[in-house]
């Protein structure tokens, strides 16, 4: 009998949930959803993303998100997406439009552009509005003025270019990830649009730019800033490992300091490396960061636990203290080993 009557409660629950919730949230990445519009079978995305233990994200679930019409409305128009997220992990859709407010509703187009962006616990009816003017094609909806202070045109622009390059990263199209990426940089520089070039310029070998890139984005070090991409910074704070340096080509030195020289005088220094691997390797590129120095190496293999060579020939352009660097890029793997030259000229 006590099974029975226990069964019975489970399957009134059960019911209740259905009845209050016939909208089914789904638990899937940005990446997983856009990256392939074929598998939406709505017009629109909408994404609501909650922090744990936040008050006005619990109100909007348990108010607005249990109105009949809307959840409704919202199952027959739009895929919905639940994301709850902490300070620790990675948070892309945030990290994307630079917010860091919760609860926060994001609605993009199924083409992935950005059609709306609201903060805190809203009403049904609120929402239902939001929704009219989506629908209508009414231009971007928000309450809230985005953080760079663009209008939102150039702000939707922004992030949907933003979009078009991360999702070009993710399937390999590194031409148009290069375009997207640069189109947005020029909209308005951010932490993720230049860690996102700092990592398409990384799979593209163009040191220069990765490490361009990479030190303007780490520059970004605001209070906000660092709330939001914490745990992106935690990657590439150690250089040596964000760049995943060949540990099995050890340098006798990767700086050379030419200390005080003339304005009328070219120096030369030379790098020297051993070759740890078990098989030969090659330098195939040296990329530097001016036009002052003449670069020397050996083009032929080095073979196991042999010396190579790398000699750098530097002529002074201006007065004044220099740190000018190379970046090689050795065969057998994609990874990069920085060197520098300093010193002042006088």
């Amino acid at each position: 009998m006590k099974e029975a009557i226990y069964i019975l409660f489970i399957l009134l629950c059960s019911g209740c949930v259905r009845h209050h919730s016939n909208i089914a949230f789904e638990n899937k990445s940005f990446e997983d959803i856009l990256g392939d519009t074929s598998l939406i079978d709505k017009d629109h995305v909408l994404f609501l993303i909650r922090m744990k233990d936040c008050v006005s994200c619990d109100l909007l679930q348990e108010g607005a998100f249990r109105d009949r019409k809307l959840l409704q409305r919202l199952s027959d128009k739009y895929m919905c997406v639940e994301q709850c997220i902490d300070l620790e992990e990675d948070k892309f859709v945030a990290q994307l439009l630079y917010e860091y407010s919760f609860p926060m509703i994001v609605v993009f187009s199924k083409r992935g552009i950005l059609e709306a962006l609201v903060i805190g616990n809203r009403t049904a009816k609120e929402l239902t509005l939001m929704l009219d003017k989506i629908e209508a094609h009414r231009g971007f909806v928000t309450n809230t003025r985005n953080r760079f202070v663009l209008n939102d045109t150039c702000y939707v622009d922004l992030i949907k270019k933003t979009v078009n390059a991360f999702l070009a990263l993710k399937s390999e199209d590194l031409g148009k990830a290069k375009d997207e990426i640069e189109a947005s940089i020029k909209i308005q520089p951010y932490f993720y649009n230049l860690y996102i070039g700092s990592q398409i310029y990384k799979e593209l070998g163009d040191t220069v730019r990765f490490i361009e890139c990479t030190d303007q984005a780490l520059k970004m070090n605001d209070r906000f800033d660092n709330l939001l991409y914490n745990s992106i910074k935690e990657k590439i704070g150690n250089p040596a490992e964000e760049l995943d340096l060949v540990t099995s080509i050890s340098f006798e030195k990767t700086i050379h300091d030419f200390g005080r020289i003339s304005s009328e005088d070219s120096v030369e220094c030379s790098f020297l490396f051993k070759n740890n691997n078990s098989f030969p390797v090659i330098i195939e590129s040296i990329k530097q960061s001016c036009d002052c120095m003449e670069i020397i190496w050996d083009t032929k293999p080095v073979l196991p636990q042999k010396i190579g060579t790398v000699k750098v020939i530097y002529k002074p352009s201006s007065k004044g203290v220099f740190m000018k660097a190379l970046f090689l890029t050795i065969s057998k793997s994609n990874k990069i080993i920085p060197l520098h030259i300093k010193g002042v000229v006088i």
